[in-house]
C-alpha cells in the first residue's frame, strides 16, 4: 500500500515539483486543512490537520483514497462536482463558505479554496485545496471592539432586510473600510457573514422545527426560497430537505475513525 501511495504521489509531484513547498508550509498550520488530489479524485498529499479532523490515525489511512470513502454519498458528490469544475474549466474556487454540522448539533465554518495544478506542458494534472477554520473572534482581539455592535446586530436581526451599506454607515465607515475590517477580524466579507448567520439559523430550524421550507426561508431572512436552497446547498453540500432528513437519521455506530457524516473538507 505504501509503495502504491508513493507512486500516486510521484505521478503528481514529479510533474509539479513546486507542490512540495506548499505541502511543507501547510504541514505546520493547525487551523487549515490542506490536500492534493489527482484527476481520479485520490488524495496524494494531506497535512496533519486534515488527518486529525477526520479522526484518522495517520496519513497512510487517507492517501490513495477518495472522498467517497469518508463522506456520505451526497456530500462526496458535491465535492466531486467542485473538483470536476476545476479540472474541466481550469477556474479556481476562492472563498467558498462551507458549514460543518457536528453530530451534536454544533456548527463550524470553513473558507475553502481550490486551484488547478499544471505540469510543464500546461496540462491540469491535479488540484490543491485548503479549508481554513473560521473560529469566532474573541473579545480580547482589539480589532473586535469596533465591530462588536454590528456583529451582534447581524446575529440578532438576520431575519430583517439588512443592507451592508446601511451597516457601514451605522459604523461611521465607508463600505470599503467596513469590508476590510470585517475581513481582518472574521476573514470573510460582511455579506458572507450575514449569509453565514442566516444559514446557521436555517440549519437550526431544520433540525428542531417541522416548519415548511418556505417558512424557514422567510423566518431566516431569505425572501426567495429558490435562492435559499441554492445558498444552503452551496454551504452545506445538501439541499434543505436533504439536510433535515440527514439530521434526524439515527447516527451510525461509532467507529475507530469517528463519524464524519456531517464534516466538510
Amino acid at each position: 500500500m505504501m509503495a502504491r501511495n508513493n507512486l500516486l504521489r510521484a505521478e503528481v509531484f514529479l510533474a509539479a515539483p513546486g507542490l512540495a513547498v506548499s505541502e511543507k508550509l501547510f504541514e505546520s498550520i493547525d487551523d487549515a486543512v490542506f490536500c492534493v488530489k489527482n484527476r481520479r479524485g485520490q488524495y496524494v498529499a494531506v497535512n496533519n490537520a486534515f488527518v486529525r479532523r477526520l479522526g484518522l490515525p495517520d496519513k497512510a489511512s487517507l492517501l490513495g483514497r477518495t472522498a467517497r470513502e469518508f463522506f456520505p454519498p451526497l456530500l462526496a458528490a458535491g465535492y466531486e462536482q467542485q473538483d470536476d469544475a476545476v479540472f474541466s474549466t481550469g477556474h479556481e474556487i476562492h472563498d467558498r463558505l462551507e458549514m460543518m454540522t457536528n453530530p451534536d448539533g454544533s456548527t463550524g465554518w470553513y473558507l475553502a479554496q481550490k486551484v488547478p495544478v499544471h505540469n510543464a506542458l500546461g496540462e491540469i494534472i491535479a488540484l490543491a485545496g485548503i479549508s481554513r477554520d473560521l473560529r469566532s473572534p474573541t473579545d480580547s482581539d482589539p480589532r473586535f471592539a469596533a465591530l462588536a455592535g454590528l456583529i451582534a446586530r447581524i446575529q440578532h436581526e438576520y431575519a430583517e432586510p439588512l443592507r451592508i451599506e446601511d451597516l457601514a454607515r451605522c459604523a461611521k465607515m465607508s463600505l470599503s473600510q467596513f469590508e476590510r475590517r470585517m475581513r481582518a477580524v472574521l476573514h470573510i466579507s460582511p455579506r458572507q457573514f450575514l449569509t453565514k448567520t442566516r444559514i446557521e439559523a436555517a440549519a437550526r430550524a431544520l433540525r428542531e422545527s417541522p416548519a415548511s421550507l418556505g417558512s424557514v426561508a422567510a423566518d431566516c431572512g431569505f425572501y426567495d426560497q429558490a435562492m435559499f436552497c441554492r445558498q444552503f446547498r452551496a454551504a452545506t453540500g445538501l439541499t434543505p430537505g436533504q439536510y433535515r432528513a440527514a439530521s434526524i437519521e439515527k447516527p451510525a455506530p461509532s467507529t475507530k475513525r469517528g463519524d464524519p457524516r456531517f464534516r466538510r473538507y
